[in-house]
Formats: structure tokens, sequence, C-alpha cells
């Protein structure tokens, strides 16, 4: 299942972003405190909008693929990940949080798939697969 740029993901995280740049300008901090952590709201917004939104980034995930045991997924770059579905993954008709616990490690990945990532048929898929997966 190939994944593709999310305009709706880049909206969502616009907005939480802006949301949290808001509250701080909102604060009392020192106007330097507040300096840095904007400077640190703009550095994740930019970071999470290459690597997943936008899907610019080498290791962002062009490509799953579901067995009944395993999830592989495809880098931008060609590297591949290997591993199984983990706990506390997310399965909803809006988004799907996709946790994967690679082959030899010990801490899961996680990534936010959204319905215009995907095409409807793929999307639908990846929910049925997953909720039956974490089930």
């Amino acid at each position: 299942m190939a994944i593709k740029p999310s305009v709706r993901f880049a909206t969502v995280l616009l907005l939480s972003h802006a949301i949290a740049a808001s509250v701080v300008y909102m604060t009392a901090m020192p106007w330097t405190a507040r300096l840095a952590a904007a400077l640190l709201i703009a550095l994740s917004l930019s970071y999470y909008l290459a690597r997943d939104a936008l899907l610019i980034f080498s290791g962002s995930w062009r490509e799953i693929s579901l067995d009944q045991s395993s999830v592989s997924v495809v880098a931008r770059d060609g590297s591949k990940l290997i591993g199984r579905v983990a706990e506390k993954t997310i399965v909803s008709p809006y988004f799907v949080l996709l946790r994967i616990r690679p082959e030899g490690r010990y801490r899961p990945v996680s990534r936010v798939i959204f319905p215009d990532a995907m095409d409807g048929d793929a999307f639908r898929e990846l929910r049925v697969h997953l909720k039956f997966a974490t089930s």
C-alpha cells in the first residue's frame, strides 16, 4: 500500500503547533524564554511536517506491506523496516496511529496515517487488518 503526502495531516500539524505557539506567547515568561520556546515549536513543526506529512525526508515511509504476522515498511531511501504491530496501535475512521516493533529493537516506531495519504480501498484494508491484528 503506497503512502502519499497528506494535506489533512499537514493542516493538523499546523493548527496544533500554532496553538502551542499562541499559548507560549500568552505566558508571563521572559521574552527570551518565549522566543526559545517558539523556536523549538517551529523546529518541531518543520521536522514533522517534512517527515510525516510531506514525506520529503529520506526516512519517510512510502509503502506499507501487511502479512498475517508482520508489517514491512519501505522508506523513501529504499530502506526496509520489518516488525510486528505493537500494542497501542490506534485505528479509527479518521486516522491510524501505526506502531511497529521492529525486529531486534525494544522501542516501537510510530507514524500517523490519515485517509488522504492512501487510496480509499487501501486505507480501509489497512484499518481492517490492523483492527484484527490488535484485537
